[in-house]
């Protein structure tokens, strides 16, 4: 059987795994650019910030795969809703946060709570169809880029009146979607049975994962595109304010068409590009994009031409990460869906920590265009390795076609 023919896809669970990822992000946004400034009332230098900062990806880092996998064996939906709880705990403790330690213990908190993408786009597997796969994962991508885009704006709100605001905000959306996900999310229909295994998630998953010639190069796609995205995140700002002369509100707005172009790709277009073209072919195409787009980012000194160049950026990104998310998804045993998205966000998480020290350190030492040649460069690597990429066909689903072979033609 075909797989997924007989799911039907319902638009409640995929708008509250969207409001999920949504709220991730929110919390996210809103923290993250009050974080430094929060942090030094309490005496934090630059390394303790970067410290605080390193602390919610690595949590993430480690926890992603766990979660993940640990909804393979109990469910999505309990999963999920421990996770959300976690958030909005590390979200209050940053509202009652008086000293450097509980900044530390919140952002630990809540980055653990957060490590739930994987278990979002398990669920968005568990209840798509292969064809719908990728539109579906577009819906992760636009809620992570609106959040992205809205979490930064609420965050300059609550800092108006004072920073702890910022964290029971966040603590309230994440409530508020724990309350939505307990009444009216369904757990996905069992697909195998892994709920009846103990569960295990010791080393050997990840490096028999990693080590797997079929997920291998989706895995590194993982890797390699947000790295080259995260070095551009964190030079994009000081090569404005040097290139340019933007100020903050620039910035901001920058930022802001970034995500909504990334918002309208994901959201709007990658099911029907997809189903016209396949997810290998855009991970191809969109890889090329990317790279073009970082490419020409640093050479100009026209505004429309940096928008124009930034616009490839986002619309190449908006199509690569759906896509290739769909592709693993796919190759992935149904059994280990979620642990494999889960290794496949701690290769994420990697390329957010190692991009951003990469980035900084070829702006300062070899040149504001450096960063963005060194992504274009990477790109151009994660274009070679998508011509690679395998045809997303589940194990159990080749061993049906061996036993039922299609009649061959007289």
């Amino acid at each position: 059987m075909q797989e997924g023919s007989n799911k039907k896809t319902s638009k409640l669970p995929l708008l509250l795994i969207f409001f999920t990822v949504f709220i991730d992000l929110i919390g996210f946004g809103i923290i993250i650019p009050l974080l430094p400034t929060f942090a030094e009332k309490f005496g934090a230098g630059g390394l303790v910030v970067g410290l605080l900062l390193m602390s919610y990806s690595l949590m993430q880092f480690f926890f992603t795969p766990f979660w993940g996998r640990l909804s393979d064996n109990v469910g999505r939906r309990p999963i999920l809703l421990v996770s959300l709880a976690a958030s909005a705990i590390g979200y209050i403790i940053w509202g009652f946060s008086g000293s450097l330690a509980l900044l530390f213990v919140s952002r630990i908190v809540a980055g653990l709570g957060n490590a739930n993408l994987a278990v979002a786009q398990a669920y968005i597997a568990d209840v798509t169809t292969a064809e719908n796969r990728a539109k579906g994962m577009g819906i992760v991508g636009a809620a992570f880029g609106l959040g992205f885009v809205l979490g930064p704006a609420i965050g300059g709100l609550c800092a108006a009146h004072n920073y702890q605001l910022a964290g029971f905000v966040a603590a309230g959306f994440s409530l508020l979607d724990l309350v939505l996900t307990a009444a009216f999310l369904p757990e996905p229909p069992k697909r195998s049975q892994a709920g009846h295994e103990r569960f295990v998630l010791e080393p050997n998953f990840y490096w028999r994962t990693l080590a797997d010639g079929t997920l291998r190069a989706p895995l590194s796609i993982f890797f390699i595109a947000t790295f080259a995205f995260a070095m551009m995140e964190t030079t994009l700002v000081l090569l404005t304010e040097h290139q340019f002369g933007f100020n903050a509100r620039d910035n901001g707005l920058m930022f802001a068409y970034i995500g909504f172009v990334m918002v309208f790709v994901q959201g709007g277009l990658i099911g029907r590009l997809s189903k016209r073209f396949g997810e290998k072919k855009l991970v191809v195409a969109g890889s090329l994009l990317v790279a073009l787009g970082l490419f020409l980012t640093p050479l100009t000194s026209s505004q429309p031409v940096l928008y124009a160049a930034l616009a490839l950026l986002a619309v190449g990104s908006g199509i690569v990460n759906p896509s290739n998310q769909s592709i693993l998804s796919k190759l992935a045993a149904s059994e280990q869906v979620g642990g494999v998205m889960g290794v496949g966000q701690s290769l994420s998480t990697l390329g957010r920590i190692l991009g951003p020290i990469a980035g900084g350190a070829a702006f300062q030492c070899l040149g504001m265009a450096s960063p963005y040649d060194i992504g274009a460069a990477v790109m151009l690597v994660a274009f070679a390795v998508a011509l690679a990429l395998p045809r997303p066909v589940r194990p159990q689903e080749a061993a049906s076609d061996a036993k039922h072979p299609e009649p061959t033609q007289a």
